[in-house]
């Protein structure tokens, strides 16, 4: 397939370093779906098709993957729990080799109320940050015994209702990533306060997305690793022309505690 099939090109959102450190504040006094983000580095990036040129979990913690188990009705609550939840159990399971999986966390985004997509280039945990969030989890003796282990946090990303034609979801490739690359973000919950990290634009970064992405589809990346394999950098992506009659992107994002088989 040609370069101009197998390549987008989009402008994406990365970090500006600062001395005092960086904020964001994520629904502030109540207002759901607002951001109060630092100042970005716009940058136009190159795009490769995950259709096009293929990854694999295991060496670069990102694969795209059929899913009609979980194109299902996201935004109602019981149908998340009786026919969504099994489905990323089991899928987690059969594509990462996982003994215990636990879902903890649904983000939908796009829709009216709901967040809109991140617009900056990061991951969603620092080191000390994913072991941490197993902790808040997790009951204190489970947190303990996976502790021991191999465990990671794995983000299932998902369109909602129609195919993704705007804002895809964009990732890094993370061999092309190196250490001095990345900045700690603090981030403000209305009911938590956490921790993430960025990345400053360096030139060398390769660039991945998933085009015309559909809801019996999903993207799994590593979000956090005890065992140290990177975390995958994402981000929404603003492509170049994109028909001003495309719709919102809707999206779902399921985070989930992965304990690995020994």
């Amino acid at each position: 397939m040609s370069t101009a099939t197998s390549t987008r090109l989009a402008y994406v959102n990365y970090q500006v370093d600062r001395p005092e450190g960086l904020q964001i504040q994520v629904d502030p006094n109540g207002e759901t779906g607002r951001r109060i983000e630092p100042e970005h580095d716009r940058r136009g990036v190159r795009l490769h098709d995950l259709r096009v040129v293929p990854t694999d979990f295991v060496t670069q913690g990102l694969v795209l993957v059929e899913t009609p188990s979980l194109a299902v009705d996201v935004r109602d609550p019981e149908t998340r729990d009786r026919q969504h939840t099994p489905a990323i159990e089991t899928l987690l399971k059969q594509q990462l080799g996982a003994s215990d999986v636990h879902v903890f966390d649904h983000t939908l985004r796009g829709f009216e109320g709901e967040r809109v997509p991140a617009q900056h280039v990061h991951v969603d945990y620092s080191s000390d940050a994913g072991s941490q969030r197993l902790r808040d989890v997790l009951p204190p003796a489970q947190a303990e015994q996976w502790l021991r282990g191999h465990y990671g946090i794995v983000n299932v990303w998902q369109p909602v209702e129609h195919s993704v034609e705007r804002d895809p979801l964009a990732f890094v490739d993370v061999s092309t990533v190196q250490p001095d690359d990345w900045v700690d973000i603090d981030i403000l919950y209305p009911d938590r306060r956490g921790q993430i990290q960025g990345l400053v634009h360096n030139p060398a970064h390769r660039w991945y997305f998933a085009s015309r992405m559909r809801p019996n589809e999903a993207i799994l990346f590593n979000a956090f690793d005890s065992a140290g394999k990177p975390p995958v950098a994402h981000t929404a992506a603003e492509l170049l022309n994109t028909a001003p009659e495309a719709p919102t992107r809707t999206s779902l994002e399921t985070r989930v505690l992965v304990r690995y088989a020994d």
